[in-house]
């Protein structure tokens, strides 16, 4: 299923809702977060009013809604409806090993894929990796590319020195936080909850409205750009302390394009590289000297 901080990043790319029958959403925010309603024609209906569009709720609920406006609930896309906006980018969806990977085609013909443990998961994070332009939309793809490295991983392997006198579970602490005295099992938790805080901190900046609003925006756009610049590090470092054959396929093009936008602003980066090869030039920007590709 598509995970809500997915769902809610392609929400603020804009992707439109209309609601029909079969349809899964949540309402956030109401103690209910967990609670997958489906739009149904017994139970759940959708409704044009001259206020807007609501979703009213037949006979007795245990929570005794009556109705909510559809622009109050979260939509999550299932498969069939993330293809349909994926459109001629779509290429393939192939098992990869425990994970499900979403090929899809992006600006030159370039080939792409992006796994997830979860098939229509992995569907979403495609499509916000096309439509994403800034950090916090970005964030569940960056994410997403993290775990997909992890995912594989024996618990011996989070020992393994990646860099310095850091090992794996270092690594991964220092981008998405505590993990506990087991990595190896703690590690998606913490990364639900790094990426449930920004979403929830972000919600928060976008609704501050008056003279406050624009300065408000840039704030939390400028610290999701540091976190998507350490999921990218710590990505590439886990990849390469764990011996991924292709520690690149792991980097989404467009969150390696927004990190190094980004990192392009740091006073000490210096004058673009001329390879144009962007993650060569991120990785060099970032202390690790990887020559490009």
């Amino acid at each position: 299923m598509t995970s809500t901080t997915t769902a809610r990043a392609l929400r603020d790319t804009g992707l439109q809702w209309r609601p029909a029958k079969g349809d899964r959403f949540v309402i956030p925010d109401r103690e209910m977060d967990d609670v997958v309603f489906v739009v149904s024609d017994m139970t759940i209906e959708a409704h044009d009013l001259p206020s807007g569009q609501v979703l009213g709720f037949n006979g007795t609920t245990e929570w005794a809604l009556d109705s909510v406006d559809a622009a109050e609930v979260l939509w999550l896309p299932r498969e069939g409806q993330l293809r349909e906006h994926l459109g001629g980018a779509l290429v393939a969806l192939r098992p990869a090993g425990e994970q499900w990977g979403v090929t899809t085609r992006r600006d030159g013909g370039a080939e792409v894929t992006t796994a997830a443990e979860d098939a229509e998961e992995a569907y979403a994070l495609a499509l916000l990796a096309l439509r994403g332009t800034t950090s916090r939309q970005l964030l569940p793809v960056a994410a997403g590319g993290l775990a997909a490295v992890l995912a594989p991983l024996p618990a011996a392997a989070w020992s393994t020195t990646a860099g310095s006198a850091l090992t794996v579970a270092d690594v991964v602490a220092g981008a998405v936080g505590g993990l506990g005295a087991d990595p190896a099992t703690s590690w998606r938790g913490a990364l639900v909850t790094l990426l449930e805080a920004w979403t929830r901190s972000l919600e928060a900046a976008g609704a501050v409205v008056g003279d406050g609003a624009a300065q408000a925006e840039e704030v939390a756009e400028a610290g999701a750009d540091g976190v998507l610049v350490d999921l990218v590090g710590a990505t590439w470092d886990v990849a390469v302390a764990t011996g991924v054959p292709d520690p690149a396929a792991a980097l989404d093009p467009a969150v390696v394009d927004r990190a190094l936008a980004h990192v392009r602003s740091w006073p000490t980066s210096g004058p673009a590289a001329p390879s144009g090869d962007a993650l060569a030039e991120l990785l060099r920007l970032t202390g690790r000297h990887v020559e490009a590709r």
